[in-house]
């Protein structure tokens, strides 16, 4: 009986052995997987909040750094010290405009949007134009009117930073030719859907290069 209890624990030990040294294999194969695997920081609102930046960019260690409802002052509070000079994307700037309509003025805006990004340091800052919207059916022309604007005053001012930036231009993607917003794309007016992110995401890999 005692012969049998000490076989049946030596192979317990031996199973648990090989188990043991399975998964250090499985944490070693991990680790060099996320070493060989680029970095790249993600900027934003909802919109980047929302986006599956997992499954869309597979081959990435994406770094997600986003909020609901997030505007660009919110930058202020944010802590982006690991997207020094690594590859980023920020797309960013439309709760700030839901506000600048009424409130605002474009220059104090463009002020505080430049301020901010120029903070981050990365290389090189993806900055995506700000998306139209017609969130809940609420807005009309005139409000993609107004964002192309802002759009072309942003990519204007780009070239003014001391930096590596690229201005990725996709709002004219996400409208048709009488400024409406293809509903086809979004979620709500405002948020892309999953063909909406597939544009984003095929758009944004052309200008990383990754």
């Amino acid at each position: 009986m005692s012969v049998c209890v000490f076989l049946l624990n030596y192979k317990i030990v031996k199973m648990l052995k090989r188990l043991y040294c399975l998964l250090l294999l499985g944490v070693f194969v991990a680790c060099d997987i996320d070493e060989n695997r680029s970095r790249a920081c993600f900027i934003g609102d909802s919109i980047t909040y929302q986006w599956d930046l997992e499954f869309f960019f597979p081959h990435l260690v994406p770094l997600k750094h986003a909020e609901n409802g997030a505007t660009i002052q919110d930058l202020d509070d944010w802590n982006l010290d690991e997207c020094r000079g690594i590859p980023s994307v920020i797309l960013m700037g439309t709760n700030n405009l839901g506000v600048f309509f009424e409130d605002s003025s474009m220059n104090d805006f463009l002020k505080d949007y430049f301020s901010r990004i120029e903070r981050i340091q990365a290389d090189p800052l993806v900055v995506v134009s700000i998306l139209p919207r017609n969130f809940e059916r609420k807005q009309d022309q005139s409000t993609n009117r107004a964002i192309l604007n802002v759009n072309r005053e942003i990519e204007k001012g780009l070239d003014s930073l001391k930096g590596n930036y690229e201005y990725l231009n996709v709002f004219p993607l996400f409208l048709d030719d009488d400024f409406n917003v293809r509903m086809d794309l979004f979620k709500d007016g405002l948020h892309p859907n999953i063909a909406g992110q597939e544009i984003l995401t095929s758009e944004v890999m052309k200008k990383l290069r990754l």
